[in-house]
């Protein structure tokens, strides 16, 4: 009897550790599908603005996740994306992209900081290196830290609810703020306080432009630089080489704000916003 109980034991022990074995073995299958899952998925929305394939990122969501997407951007404030969290919105997002002439993406998956799994669920967490540079000129890295729930859904793992936090490190060309203080008449002077990106702050730039009219055309000097609005409004930059064309202007607001954008500050901003005093 001590025998065949002995036996059992063993048998019991050795079939504990089996199942651990096996257990485990199954972790490493299901941790090597996630991650084979994410670099797909990175491969997939990187290669988004050559492929234009919005279907193949999407896949990797389920057609009812949720999202919550916060940005802080270079100034520390904060802002929420994507206004309803559903995966319409992020498909609103892919569709932009798809549309846009020039975009280019860069989607690093740096690390993997934290995994739950199982069999049918599973959480990731993970930190990524993104760098945007868009058609309009607006150029922006960062970083990311990624929250991911997945379920297994037949053969594949499908995004139910994402969380991304996203933290501008540097931009280098976006959105400028421009305040004018325009004079009361035609050609006086006008004081232009400018907010552009500069790397990981913004920088406040002041300049006073100086009109004045010589026989039928507008004169105007910035600090070293000379400009010219001419009776067809057109407007241009008098450099040593010659007379270089910014574009068409009706007034000195529209003058003013060209040489900003599109001269002055032309490697900083993409748009221009402004308001006058």
């Amino acid at each position: 009897m001590k025998l065949i109980y002995r036996l059992f034991s063993f048998v019991i022990l050795v079939a504990a550790f089996g199942l651990q074995h096996t257990q485990a073995q199954t972790e490493q299958e299901i941790q090597a599908e996630l991650q084979q899952a994410l670099d797909n998925f990175a491969k997939s929305y990187q290669s988004l603005p050559e492929t234009k394939n919005k279907e193949a990122v999407l896949s990797f969501f389920s057609e009812n996740a949720t999202s919550n997407i916060f940005v802080f951007n270079i100034t520390g404030r904060s802002r929420v994306t994507l206004p309803s969290g559903s995966v319409r919105d992020f498909a609103g997002y892919l569709e932009r992209i798809v549309r846009s002439s020039k975009i280019e993406l860069t989607y690093d998956i740096q690390k993997v900081k934290y995994t739950y799994l199982s069999p049918k669920i599973a959480t990731l967490v993970y930190v990524v290196s993104y760098e945007t540079k868009e058609e309009d000129g607006i150029w922006v890295k960062g970083k990311e830290t990624v929250t991911m729930a997945l379920e297994k859904r037949a053969q594949d793992w499908k995004v139910v609810h994402y969380t991304i936090m996203q933290v501008e490190d540097e931009k280098l060309k976006g959105t400028c703020l421009c305040e004018l203080f325009l004079s009361e008449v035609r050609g006086g002077e006008v004081v232009a306080k400018t907010t552009i990106p500069s790397g990981r702050n913004y920088e406040t730039k002041f300049d006073n432009f100086e009109m004045r009219m010589v026989g039928k055309e507008q004169r105007i000097t910035v600090g070293s630089n000379q400009f010219a609005r001419k009776a067809n409004n057109e407007l241009v930059a008098l450099e040593a080489e010659g007379e270089k064309k910014i574009g068409i202007v009706e007034n000195d607001k529209e003058t003013v704000l060209a040489i900003i954008k599109d001269y002055l500050y032309k490697d900083s901003c993409a748009r221009l916003k402004a308001r006058t005093n």
